[in-house]
């Protein structure tokens, strides 16, 4: 049976926890794609940042010159399993619990970012077992400079593993006051000495760390007591975890000599050619981490907003089974990317600030006949399943951060709602019905914290929300459950295909609860339901323009299924394909 829904590069080179959740409004904040990426996430994070960074008076940014990702990432201790981070170019702020108020930042931390990228050891957890960290490769990122792609040969943390002291102990130095730093270190980890380099103001030791056994020279030492005031140097810099070091890397496509030291928390850069004040600066820490944990999702501060096209299914190519298509928001560019010898049709939009990672997660019959889920590249060069089973899986929402995707699947007996990595591993059950219940068409929170979706238990379609409670989630184990469950909507009718506002404020769903199907939209917390179409056919499957102004969606009001486009305010409507053939299912921003 087929289950159906009814440019800032900043000059130089480079503190999250879920409280007991209560069901209430999405609000509108820094999520990856909801067109507010510079807004602060928690107010906590501003009081920090604007202690050295609302008015730096010429001086270099200690984190950046505003807040541009937020989400809840996976930390054992915090409530529910996920804490409260945003990035900077420079760190990342985290609230790990939000009850603590205290401490150098006032319950905000710092992290120890460029200790996870030298070690490939993400901390997922206060306690250093296996189960609260995620063991990947270590950093093949500049710590200095350009970005890889034009800056190919400048050491990377990586570069750093066999240097540096992650682990308390290894890769310690002896003391060294008073000689100065003229060691070079080159991509491969070699190392080497110029004299030249020795010789230039600062270089001297004139600090040692006894606590990680490292020599920091006094231009760095000047630097953390006088940089982040009135912040706690510790809190900002931690301690160092290697010694300085020579190297040379592109800056703004110039080769340049830099010194650099890593810290537990940041990376220190001085660069001799640069005009003061910007010799000492903080290397881009949090642009660097983003890159690495989140690979998929490119570098938004090098990179404007990619199009997003609009995907859907449609029968033109194929009269007996649905392919996959894109077309632009005006209707224009409409081409296939899949043409197989079964039913293909996309869900949701896998996002990226690299035009390269876009692709679409949708389901296909191709291989086994049942629905499977598959990854589909833009350009239709690439297509990936995600899963192999014998049960029909479809639905796959792919979370805002590219990792992980919510999908729908018959293999319990019933359709239930699962959860995955992307790669297709960890697999774990989030909904078991004690009923007949029929439950799918997940939609995710723009912060990844919870699911809007829709279920059957009592003969018509309702929709709820939930809230996730993770107690592991590591690349090859992920252990998450639904909690908070409300429902949003409760009547006789059929409230069905959910979809949450890019920016978290409204859902946009299907209901006949006034004869037929038609478009509706509501708060994201069930208020203010109210009407969006009215067509003498069946209107479904709306899907959010990136901006939240708009809504594509299906109707059959001339005779067959086009797709059109309306404003939120419902004054805007215009069709978008016009054919003898079925198009359906669209998919834009999620």
């Amino acid at each position: 049976m087929k289950h159906r829904p009814l440019r800032w590069l900043t000059r130089g080179l480079g503190i999250a926890a879920l409280s007991a959740t209560v069901v209430s409004a999405i609000p509108a904040h820094a999520a990856p794609w909801d067109g507010k990426q510079f807004n602060f996430v928690d107010p906590r994070f501003q009081q920090v940042w604007s202690q050295t960074d609302a008015n730096p008076n010429g001086r270099s940014l200690v984190w950046g010159p505003r807040p541009w990702f937020d989400y809840r990432e996976f930390y054992k201790q915090s409530p529910n399993g996920l804490r409260q981070v945003q990035y900077f170019d420079k760190s990342r702020m985290e609230i790990n619990n939000p009850a603590v108020t205290t401490g150098p930042l006032g319950g905000v931390t710092n992290g120890l970012l460029p200790v996870e990228m030298v070690s490939g050891r993400v901390k997922l957890g206060d306690a250093e077992t296996s189960d609260q960290f995620d063991q990947r490769a270590p950093a093949a990122i500049p710590v200095a400079g350009d970005l890889a792609k034009v800056n190919p040969d400048a050491p990377t943390y990586a570069s750093f593993t066999n240097l540096a002291t992650t682990d308390g102990g290894s890769h310690t130095a002896d003391q060294h006051l008073g000689t100065k730093v003229g060691t070079t270190l080159d991509k491969n980890g070699n190392i080497g000495l110029r004299e030249d380099l020795a010789n230039q103001p600062g270089t001297t030791i004139t600090a040692y760390t006894a606590i990680t056994g490292h020599n920091v020279p006094q231009i760095f030492a000047d630097y953390e007591k006088s940089s982040v005031a009135p912040v706690d140097p510790l809190a900002a810099f931690g301690y160092p975890i290697t010694e300085a070091y020579w190297i040379t890397a592109k800056v703004g496509g110039v080769s340049k000599d830099i010194m650099v030291q890593i810290f537990q928390r940041r990376v220190l850069t001085y660069t001799p050619s640069n005009n003061d004040p910007f010799k000492v600066e903080m290397g881009n820490v949090g642009q660097h981490y983003f890159q690495w944990r989140y690979p998929v999702l490119g570098t938004p501060w090098d990179a404007p907003a990619v199009y997003t096209p609009i995907a859907f299914g449609s029968f033109r190519n194929t009269s007996g089974h649905l392919e996959v298509f894109t077309t632009d928001a005006n209707g224009g560019s409409q081409s296939a990317i899949t043409a197989g010898g079964a039913e293909t049709e996309p869900f949701s939009m896998l996002r990226s600030w690299d035009a390269s990672q876009f692709a679409i997660i949708g389901d296909s019959r191709r291989d086994t006949g049942h629905q499977q889920l598959y990854r589909l590249s833009l350009n239709g060069s690439s297509q990936t399943r995600l899963l192999s089973s014998s049960a029909n899986d479809f639905n796959g929402a792919v979370s805002p951060d590219g990792t992980k995707v919510a999908f729908a699947s018959d293999r319990t007996g019933r359709v239930e709602l699962f959860l995955m990595n992307i790669g297709g591993t960890g697999l774990v059950q989030l909904t078991s019905n004690t009923t007949t219940c029929t439950t799918q068409h997940a939609s995710w929170l723009p912060n990844g914290s919870g699911l809007i979706y829709t279920s059957n238990c009592g003969g018509t379609y309702q929709i709820y929300r939930a809230d996730f409670s993770y107690t592991q989630d590591q690349a090859n184990s992920l252990v998450a459950t639904l909690i908070n469950v409300k429902r949003l909507t409760n009547n006789a009718a059929n409230d069905t295909a959910p979809r949450l506002s890019p920016d978290g404020s409204r859902i946009a769903f299907v209901s006949d609860r006034d004869g037929n199907a038609e478009i509706y939209i509501m708060n994201s917390d069930g208020t203010l339901q109210r009407r969006l179409t009215t067509s003498a056919g069946s209107d479904g499957a709306p899907t959010w323009s990136p901006d939240n102004s708009k809504l594509v969606f299906e109707s059959n009001r001339d005779g067959d299924y086009e797709l059109y486009i309306i404003t939120t305010d419902g004054n805007g409507q215009t069709q978008l394909t016009n054919n003898t053939v079925d198009d359906r299912y669209p998919i834009w921003a999620q």
